[in-house]
């Protein structure tokens, strides 16, 4: 029997990752390492059902890898799904990397399949490989993931089952090629413009070239890292239970008692990143947890509050449309991500202005003021044009994240917008000639 057919033999069984007994999913894209598991599961006699991806990306190629697999399945005699993907789109409007969006996809997809397949679905099974895991492992260290990105490709994930990560590529396309297995050659993959294919065409055989044995040893530390998260998982649960209390839909975290434990920095971002907060975030919370009670940082989906000796997290608020007003002695106005600043300067006073400030025309102005989140149907006159222009176009054209169109506010007078906030200017309350008062706007944001 082949080496790589022993060695993959052996760590399903020490591994207890299928048996017969199991209705596997096999996602299979028709290509070497996919055609490969396929092979070898069908010829062993588990129980099989094949689900393909067709996501568009490559035209006629893509129907062809779908053709293949098709083929293959009803040669013998094996139940298959495919399901094609509008890719692009779903990631344009989702603010994804194809990559990234294709792996959504994928991967609900295989769910609902779970839960569809008359045969009462158990496992889906994927061709990752050890060359993969390796990738991935880099890729996690230059984006900056931390112990938990050392771990790379989990063998078991749920109902995601790895088999193949005893394997190398090189090993696959061995096993591939003196079997004759016929497989579809996805020719992007000879293109290094994604980080992935960049890292295996043109890094990892210099690594390789210093040791030989370089998906082995990542493996290896995997395993490692593996093992030290869990360690600090389960100390992480009582030092938890000493520092954090619950209190309504609050969590409180006793900023005395963490400073008393080793490594604070360390433990506050392991009970942080819970809730969204980012190594960036938590270093600022660190530094500032002594300060001023008051202050607040945002996750995407929280709020931390440092308030007399606690850190408070709660969820977000669903924020309304609420609408401030600004009078002509207004000073000062907190909204949920700036402060804005308020104050009647002399016209000789105008300076270059930086991009969080503002210089209207206060001769034109219309008192109180309105100051409100934008809203879908806004429109302004931008500074220098004659017609006015959707206040969503405008955003869009800044290709701002959606986090960031959230977080802009108008300023408006009367019916009209004066100001977005940070971005443009209204033509109509530019200072002219003649202009007498000039109100000077500043905002700041509120760290997150």
């Amino acid at each position: 029997m082949p080496s790589w057919i022993e060695k993959l033999d052996k760590f399903i069984l020490h591994n207890h990752l299928i048996s017969k007994s199991d209705n596997l999913i096999v996602a299979v894209s028709g290509g070497m390492d996919s055609m490969f598991l396929l092979s070898y599961l069908q010829a062993k006699g588990y129980k099989l059902t094949v689900a393909h991806c067709n996501f568009g990306l490559r035209g006629t190629e893509s129907d062809l890898d779908e053709a293949l697999v098709k083929s293959y399945c009803q040669t013998h005699a094996i139940l298959f799904y495919s399901k094609t993907f509008e890719t692009t789109a779903y990631a344009t409007q989702n603010k994804l990397s194809i990559q990234m969006a294709a792996r959504e996809l994928r991967y609900t997809w295989f769910d609902e399949l779970c839960q569809l397949n008359t045969e009462g679905a158990t496992k889906i099974v994927t061709a990752h490989h050890k060359s993969d895991h390796a990738e991935t492992i880099l890729i996690n260290m230059l984006r900056g993931t931390g112990l938990r990105g050392l771990e790379g490709i989990a063998m078991i994930s749920g109902k995601v089952i790895r088999p193949m990560l005893c394997l190398t590529r090189d090993e696959v396309e061995t096993a591939v090629n003196n079997l004759k297995i016929t497989y579809r050659n996805d020719k992007s993959n000879e293109s290094d413009k994604y980080h992935r294919n960049r890292l295996r065409l043109n890094v990892i055989p210099e690594l390789k070239k210093i040791n030989p044995e370089f998906e082995n040893t990542f493996l290896d530390n995997s395993k490692i890292a593996k093992q030290a998260s869990s360690f600090i998982a389960h100390y992480m649960a009582t030092i938890e239970s000493e520092l954090v209390s619950l209190s309504a839909n609050q969590t409180h975290i006793c900023v005395s008692e963490l400073l008393k434990k080793p490594e604070p920095l360390f433990i506050l971002y392991a009970i942080l990143v819970k809730f969204g907060f980012n190594a960036s975030s938590v270093d600022n919370i660190y530094l500032a947890m002594n300060g001023l009670s008051g202050k607040q940082f945002f996750s995407n989906t929280h709020v931390l509050t440092i308030n007399r000796g606690q850190l408070i997290i709660q969820k977000k608020q669903v924020e309304s449309f609420e609408t401030y007003c600004v009078n002509r002695d207004t000073k000062q106005i907190c909204t949920p991500h700036h402060n804005w600043f308020f104050e009647e300067i002399n016209k000789d006073e105008n300076q270059p202005l930086a991009k969080q400030e503002a210089c209207l025309n206060g001769d034109n102005l219309i008192f109180p003021l309105s100051l409100r989140p934008w809203q879908q149907g806004d429109k302004i006159r931008p500074l220098g044009m004659k017609g006015s222009k959707k206040v969503s176009d405008v955003l869009i054209n800044k290709k701002l994240s959606r986090i960031e169109k959230e977080q802009i506010w108008v300023l408006v007078s009367g019916k009209d917008i004066i100001w977005i906030s940070g971005i443009l200017l209204s033509d109509d309350y530019k200072i002219q000639a003649d202009t007498k008062k000039v109100l000077l706007v500043k905002i700041s944001p509120i760290a997150s």
